[in-house]
């Protein structure tokens, strides 16, 4: 008697019957696709974590980074200096109507209202651009904060929180 090699004895089982073909279906399909799906698994979330690693690490990431701090600090520094012009606008407009003299209510009526204008633009202006200056500063201080982005922060003293209160 001649002993059968493994191809003919998987044909005799598939021809003893539907759960024989069954049997081997799942034991050769099923099976390795469960245990490399069990597999996979973790290796999907260690291929995840260091693409999220990628992305907040990497070469591009930290370039972005560093560009956004510095653009920042170089905004604030601008708002800074429109601050100051701003500041000198609203004193130049009392020395504009500082030939009518200190007391304002001898003024005539039309030039307090002039006055009472020009003052209140200046103030408004002056406050919204504060108010800029505050949430770039803000957003600045707050950025610098994060584990992830500090390491890219370009001043070392954080610019003040408020320039001034309005």
């Amino acid at each position: 008697m001649q002993s059968k090699n493994g191809w003919e004895k998987a044909a005799d089982r598939i021809e003893q019957g539907p759960w024989s073909a069954f049997r081997v279906v799942l034991v050769w399909i099923v099976v390795p696709t469960l245990i490399l799906g069990l597999i996979g698994i973790p290796l999907g979330w260690f291929n995840q974590a260091s693409q999220v690693a990628q992305e907040e690490f990497g070469p591009r990431a930290a370039l972005e980074k560093y560009s956004w701090f510095i653009d920042q600090a170089n905004r604030i520094e601008k708002m800074d200096q429109d601050l100051k012009i701003f500041e000198g606008r609203v004193s130049g407009v009392d020395k504009q109507f500082d030939a009518y003299g200190k007391d304002k209510s001898k003024w005539p009526p039309h030039i307090q209202m002039q006055y009472n204008q020009a003052a209140g633009q200046g103030r408004d202006d002056l406050a919204a651009l504060a108010s800029q200056r505050n949430n770039l500063v803000r957003d600045y201080n707050a950025a610098s904060e994060k584990f992830n982005w500090k390491m890219f922060q370009t001043r070392p003293d954080k610019p003040k929180q408020h320039f001034h209160t309005y």
